[in-house]
């Protein structure tokens, strides 16, 4: 979703990046945390949504600064100081060329070559920078499986406890870097090309299989066994789709529009029932 800019917002961005022509800028509301005030092939203005966005824009910012030296594609790397006013905090970023891919669709051997970039990276440098897994909507406790669960169609529940059953499981796995929403819009290529990725505000040592079932998510799960490293992160990443499956039903039911919850069920149902398959098998 779209908006022209307001006048304070772009006041805002003028006097912390003043080189960008943002009276012709758009405002896109569609993400979690933040508002982005585009000047298309320009800059980029990020303002936090949430007083907890807000809190974490800082490291959100050096994280990407710790990251891009290493990394082969474009970074959204700041282009001005963090600033904290009294109702957000806002930094203007650098400018990604491209666009999604086209769904359901993509060169095995092009998203193979992301994951191998980001299994490249050493975590533990990143320690004090990344999110924590799970950030969210947290973890899969008692109350957050229970309230999932009874959402579900009876016939859906015995599958969705093995999936949460077999993820709790995947504990033990060494964590690599997963950047916690690597689909859609968040992946820019141009001419076939990658050419950036974007919004690294839920990256997380985890396990780097759900890298693969973001991109399979997107691309088309039928890519899982050509774009995973290996069978075994195949499989997991099978799973996990079952379990982000009942994360956007658990979501749904958080938010206004809960009328979509029973459209979400009917979309995911035959996912889930594939992860708790690979679950058992």
């Amino acid at each position: 979703m779209t908006r022209p800019a307001l006048a304070r917002e772009i006041a805002l961005a003028q006097s912390l990046y003043p080189g960008a022509t943002w009276e012709r800028a758009r405002v896109e509301e569609g993400g979690q945390f933040h508002l982005v005030l585009i000047a298309q092939d320009e800059a980029v203005l990020r303002m936090s949504r949430t007083n907890d966005a807000a809190a974490q824009l800082q490291r959100r910012v050096d994280l990407i600064e710790a990251l891009a030296p290493h990394l082969g594609f474009a970074m959204p790397t700041a282009l001005s100081p963090v600033w904290h006013g009294e109702d957000c905090s806002a930094v203007v970023q650098r400018f990604i060329p491209g666009a999604a891919h086209t769904p359901l669709r993509g060169d095995p051997v092009r998203l193979r070559a992301l994951l191998d970039q980001l299994a490249g990276i050493d975590v533990e440098p990143l320690a004090g920078l990344l999110a924590q897994p799970f950030a969210f909507r947290g973890p899969w406790n008692t109350a957050k499986t229970s309230a999932t669960l009874g959402l579900l169609p009876a016939t859906l529940m015995a599958d969705a406890e093995q999936v949460l059953a077999a993820i709790a499981g995947f504990d033990s796995i060494p964590p690599a870097l997963v950047h916690g929403d690597l689909a859609g819009h968040n992946v820019h290529w141009l001419d076939g090309e990658l050419s950036g990725v974007l919004d690294w505000d839920l990256a997380a040592a985890w396990d780097p299989a759900l890298n693969s079932a973001y991109l399979a998510m997107w691309h088309g799960e039928d890519l899982l066994g050509q774009i995973a490293p290996t069978a075994e992160e195949a499989w997991r990443a099978r799973v996990w789709l079952g379990a982000m499956s009942l994360e956007s039903i658990y979501n749904i039911s958080l938010g206004p529009d809960a009328g979509r919850l029973e459209a979400m069920v009917a979309k995911v149902t035959a996912r889930i029932q594939r992860a708790a398959a690979a679950a058992s098998a």
